[in-house]
């Protein structure tokens, strides 16, 4: 008998936005790497909530790592944080300005976090949840692009960036 994956939630992840066909899929990938216990760390997120994320993770990480990370949309905002911590803002203001800037070019185009749970479900998984990250790398490549339609190593925010496509895993399992 196979050993069943689990799949938890660190606090604040809106576990309720995730479709339960990303869960199964989830519990599939740990079960097929050997990773039994898999942890998603963030998931669906408000366009406030991704400011917030950017700004901590460019305070923390860096902004050159955060513009490695993100497309030309994500990097506008950025420049919001880049320019207000140069003139030394309160840090409610620069995540209220970097909030405005992903309003006004639109949430999903800023970061796929945002996107419609009802057609895209985003997890990333922290590196610190797989015990064996070569098995899990390789069974990730083995379903891109399909269920997987994109997945990010991201070694800097550590953690394993995974897009599902709902329909891609309604086709994957049949439903």
């Amino acid at each position: 008998m196979a050993d069943i994956a689990t799949v938890t939630f660190r606090s604040g992840v809106q576990s309720e936005k995730i479709h339960e066909l990303t869960i199964r899929f989830l519990k599939e990938l740990g079960e097929k790497s050997n990773n039994l216990n898999l942890q998603v760390s963030s998931a669906a997120r408000s366009p406030m909530d991704q400011a917030t994320v950017m700004y901590v993770n460019c305070k923390n990480l860096g902004i050159h790592s955060q513009y490695k990370l993100y497309g030309r949309n994500g990097d506008k905002v950025i420049k919001v944080y880049e320019k207000m911590t140069k003139e030394k803002k309160r840090t409610t203001e620069i995540i209220s300005a970097m909030h405005k800037q992903i309003m006004s070019i639109g949430p999903s185009k800023v970061s796929r976090h945002c996107a419609d749970t009802s057609v895209l479900n985003v997890v990333d998984i922290p590196f610190s949840s797989i015990t064996n990250k070569q098995a899990f790398r390789e069974t990730l490549k083995k379903n891109t692009p399909k269920p997987i339609s994109l997945y990010l190593d991201e070694t800097n925010n550590n953690c394993f960036h995974i897009e599902l496509k709902i329909d891609a895993l309604k086709s994957h399992f049949g439903a």
